[in-house]
Order: structure tokens, then sequence, then C-alpha cells
């Protein structure tokens, strides 16, 4: 077995949690618990890499002789000869990137913290009925006893369409000259719009959902609706958790923070 995997078992036992190692090498309790468990999809370097520099004392300080800096081409400058502009830039800079860092720790903890305790809550409700709860966490909404407060869970699909969008495009342009002279112009400029591709070469899915709103009494019609239904295949999720409180008296909640959970 790999050294690293070795130290990645032995940190989890050191440090009582996944959690906590992951937040040693900035990843996420999820990936460091399918890496252990052997289903982690991505590639194992970087995070192997991690492991072995945090926990297996391979970190190599580079030392910068007393007096110089190092420039982005990695020249050893003297701090005499560098600019005053430049200096107080990289002041700037590191101490903008040390908070920075220092509230993404935070921000990971937090949201450790809240999905933990959320899943422990759901689990709960549901063996209150001799429920137990499993598999892909859906929409959630929780409220205080007071109503003041309101917690959403939020999962969204990543949808794309596969090779389908092609054939569905062909009928469509097919219904579209055929219907030349009785053709709604609105129905022209949806599929038109549908079809349109970005500087990235993929299509608006809002036009093509806008689309599919249409329901025409034509049997191509009705097949190039098929092909395109098909062809939108859900490929991923994001999990958002939304913080909202109540504004006075009113029925209008406020939002205090929204933050992505996970995305798979």
């Amino acid at each position: 077995m790999a050294e690293w995997f070795n130290l990645l078992h032995k940190a989890v036992a050191a440090e009582g949690s996944q959690a906590a190692v992951g937040r040693k090498l900035d990843y996420s309790t999820t990936a460091i618990s399918q890496v252990l468990s052997g289903t982690y999809k991505g590639s194992t370097e970087a995070i192997a890499a991690k492991v072995l520099e945090i926990y297996g004392g391979k970190r190599v300080e580079e030392k910068i002789p007393e007096g110089f800096m190092k420039d982005a081409k990695g020249r050893l400058v003297p701090i005499g000869a560098i600019k005053e502009r430049d200096l107080l830039c990289d002041d700037l800079v590191k101490g903008i990137v040390k908070r920075a860092k220092g509230l993404s720790d935070t921000v990971r903890v937090f949201k450790e913290q809240v999905a933990g305790d959320i899943d422990a809550f759901v689990q709960l409700s549901g063996e209150r009925y001799g429920v137990r709860m499993g598999g892909a966490k859906g929409n959630l909404s929780i409220i205080s006893f007071d109503g003041k407060y309101k917690v959403l869970r939020a999962v969204s699909d990543h949808i794309e369409p596969d090779e389908r969008i092609d054939i569905a495009k062909q009928l469509f342009d097919e219904c579209v000259r055929e219907w030349s002279e009785g053709a709604r112009v609105e129905i022209k400029a949806l599929v038109m719009d549908a079809f349109n591709v970005d500087k990235k070469g993929k299509v608006s899915l809002s036009n093509l959902l806008r689309l599919r709103s249409i329901n025409i009494d034509d049997d191509k019609w009705r097949r190039a609706m098929d092909a395109l239904n098909d062809s939108l295949q859900v490929i991923g999720s994001s999990v958002h958790i939304r913080v909202y409180e109540r504004i006075g008296a009113t029925d209008r909640y406020e939002l205090i923070v929204t933050t992505k959970l996970s995305e798979v």
C-alpha cells in the first residue's frame, strides 16, 4: 500500500475525524472519505502530495536570503532595488490573502457543521416515525419555533443536452420550413433562439426549456419535442444552504447568507 495512503489513515486516527484531516489538507470531508474508501473518481496525485507534505514531513521551506525578495519569474531581487509602490502592493496583497485564507477556513468549517447538523436532524426526525433516512438529499425547509428564521436546503440539477439535441434541431428546422407560409413569427424566433450557441459553442438551457412549453398538434413537432426532452440529461447537482430572517411582523424573509455545500 502506498506510503501516503497509510499516512492518511493514521492522520484520521490521530486527528479524530476525516473533517479535521480535510481542513488541514484543504479538501472536503467527502473527498477524504472517498479516497479512503477507494471511490474517489479523480486523480489522487494532488492529494497524495498534500498528505506527504502535511503528514509525511515532505514540506520544503524555501529559504530566501535576507535582504532579497523573489519576483514572479523566480529571480532573487534586492529589496533596495524594488520600487516602494511594489513593496506596498506586495504587503497589501499578502495581507488580503492571509485574511482570505482565514475566512475560507471559517466558511469550510461552517459548511461541514451545517451539513452535518441538518443531516442529523433529518435522521432523527425520520427515526421518530420508524424510518431510517438515506440516499440523496433533497430540498428542505426548516423554520425556528417563533417563525423568525428559516433555513433552506436547495438541490439544483445541472442539465446538459447530449447528441440527440442535433436530431431535435433538425426536426424543428424542418417544421419551421414546412410552415414557412403560415407559421407564427414568435414560434420561428423561439426555435432560432433555442439553438443559438454562445462563444463556447453551447446552447442556452433556458431557451430550450422555453421551447418545451409550446404544445403544437403536429406529428413532426411532437417527435422533435421527444428528441429534445430525451437529450436533456442531468450531469450533476449542487446543494446550497440559504439562511433567512423574517422582517418584523411581515411574511417577507431577508437573506442572511447563502453558500454552496457540495457539488456532485
